[in-house]
């Protein structure tokens, strides 16, 4: 049997990703679909708050999804699973990349209040494409991570445990 602690950090590390994906596929779905209609008058109180409150909020689950994915590999090293593991970790660490490197300097000039119409929406439809980015990077991540899960209950119930 696994230490509890093991126990826990996999399932943070799956509720991490859960969370994250959720939050990319909803953002493409359901809460900016129609960002090419926010207007300089108006893209600033339904964009701004909410990609700073998510920024916010996302500076404290990725560092701790980083170190459980860390210790999710290291108790992996000496197993096949280590390359799901490694996987998992890759595409958070591509995902972080593209938000810290790329979206987050789109954020902080559209929090200057833009005046120019053009402007507001060359910088939105980047940053919707970054953010489809992200959202296949965690989707891969996603699935390996059900991967990983699903293979060791798999294996568990075969053994008859």
């Amino acid at each position: 049997m696994k230490s509890p602690w093991v126990v826990f950090t996999n399932a943070f590390v799956f509720f991490g990703t859960t969370l994250y994906v959720g939050v990319l596929w909803a953002l493409h779905f359901f809460w900016f679909p129609s960002w090419n209609n926010l207007k300089v008058d108006n893209y600033y109180d339904q964009f701004i708050p909410q990609t700073s409150t998510a920024t916010e909020f996302f500076t404290v689950l990725v560092p701790l999804m980083f170190l459980g994915h860390v210790i999710m590999c290291w108790k992996d090293w000496k197993t096949r699973m280590r390359w799901v593991s490694i996987g998992a970790l890759a595409c958070l660490g591509a995902a972080t990349y593209v938000g810290t490197l790329h979206i987050i300097p789109v954020n902080k000039i559209l929090a200057g209040r833009l005046t120019d119409q053009a402007q507001v929406t060359e910088l939105l439809q980047k940053w919707m494409w970054l953010n489809d980015i992200r959202m296949v990077l965690m989707t891969l991540g996603w699935i390996l991570l059900m991967y990983y899960f699903g293979s060791k209950a798999y294996r568990a119930d075969r053994a008859g445990l």
